[in-house]
């Protein structure tokens, strides 16, 4: 039997609801794995790039900013149209690629970028790691002592909400076979890159962006605000610290926690915390906050301290967001992947008491110190972390390993 489009859009509520969102997932990443746009722009060049990420920044001239891995996407393919590549762009699940016709393949750690690493000794194109994020061996380590340290204190696990955990297929050896690694980060994730990888220096350190939407307003209150508080993430809740948050509000009262974001695909998460959250009168969930809407003004109007206890980021484009449209002073984790330690308070290691600590120190501090720290943090990001900076150090780096 053969249905309608109207037919399948009717019923797939019903399938959501009886089969479950998993199943859902794994059909839409099946036929998504079938994806290869050839020749993104339509260019004329002999020579050809393979880029092994997200067909889908291709669909529209217009990036959308709820996420930067699109915008990356692109800003990648347009620096190999500028040396004079025709490029093509794989989905990470691609599989069947004829790799013998390109010059140079870069991508994320996938199952197309890993599967042009073939026995045949005729495809030998040049390979670019685009790493998006701290070495496995490193991931793996932190999580595990995260795990542990999360038990100690509640007696039970939350193993769903974190994003690296052994046995997940992530293969750490990308940054080993590759000739070179642009590495999306700070100095500290990038330095974990590189004493991982054979030889160390063919590794080049890349600062993230963020998306210019908005203007803080210059006559801010701190004295109102110092003790507000903003976790703002998404996915992976346990491995970007919001359990952190949330048991640092529940402690204590004085502080207000505004959560943004949060999946709502780790149900033993919320199942474990929702209980908490709506027993306490200072946790304000608003849920999913586009950072083009007037909500996400408000919440930075409102909150004087953003708290990003990571295990590790690609440069933490949502603290990036947050700061380069707003002035809130910054307390963050070693792994967020940014270099503010100048103008945030950065915590070498992801546990509760010590972000607890660090918290307290802050609230220690005169309403004056934290103003001038948030402001800081507000011109670093403006004038550091831009598309363009993104985009003119990706062309150099790629530039200067297809000539090595």
């Amino acid at each position: 039997m053969k249905l309608s489009f109207s037919e399948i859009y009717r019923i797939l509520p019903i399938a959501k609801r009886r089969t479950g969102e998993k199943l859902i997932r794994w059909i839409q990443r099946l036929f998504n794995s079938e994806k290869l746009v050839k020749n993104v722009f339509d260019a004329k060049y002999e020579r050809r790039a393979l880029l092994c990420y997200l067909p889908e920044a291709f669909k529209s001239k217009k990036q959308p900013k709820h996420h930067s891995n699109l915008t990356e996407c692109h800003t990648i393919a347009e620096a190999f149209d500028r040396l004079g590549y025709n490029v093509d762009c794989a989905s990470r699940g691609k599989t069947g690629i004829d790799y013998s016709c390109y010059d140079v393949v870069m991508g994320i750690n996938c199952s197309a970028y890993s599967a042009s690493f073939t026995i045949d000794k005729n495809i030998s194109p040049i390979r670019i790691f685009y790493s998006v994020g701290a070495h496995t061996f490193y991931n793996f380590r932190t999580t595990a002592k995260r795990n542990k340290e999360f038990f100690d204190r509640h007696n039970g696990w939350l193993l769903p909400s974190y994003h690296y955990i052994p046995g997940n297929g992530m293969n750490y050896y990308m940054s080993h076979l590759s000739d070179a690694v642009i590495s999306l980060g700070g100095s500290f994730l990038t330095q974990q890159m590189a004493d991982e990888s054979e030889p160390c220096d063919k590794v080049r350190q890349l600062p993230a962006f963020y998306f210019n939407v908005t203007t803080p307003d210059e006559k801010k209150d701190f004295s109102k605000c110092r003790n507000n508080i903003l976790w703002f993430g998404s996915s992976g809740m346990m491995h970007k610290g919001l359990d952190i948050a949330i048991d640092f509000a529940l402690e204590h009262p004085q502080f207000t926690l505004h959560i943004c974001g949060g999946s709502q695909q780790e149900k033993e998460f919320w199942k474990f915390y929702m209980p908490k959250i709506k027993s306490a009168d200072n946790i304000v969930m608003h849920g999913f906050v586009d950072i083009q809407s007037d909500e996400f003004k408000e919440v930075l109007a409102v909150c004087g301290l953003l708290l990003n206890p990571s295990l590790s980021e690609s440069g933490a484009v949502a603290v990036l967001n947050v700061l380069g449209n707003g002035a809130l002073l910054p307390v963050y984790s070693k792994g967020t992947g940014l270099d503010i330690e100048s103008v945030g308070i950065e915590v070498d290691e992801v546990t509760y008491d010590k972000f607890r600590n660090a918290l307290l120190a802050v609230a220690d501090l005169p309403t004056g110190t934290i103003a001038q720290k948030a402001w800081d943090a507000h011109h670093l990001v403006k004038e550091k972390y831009t598309l363009d900076e993104y985009r003119e150090k990706m062309y150099r780096y790629i530039k200067e390993i297809i000539k090595e």
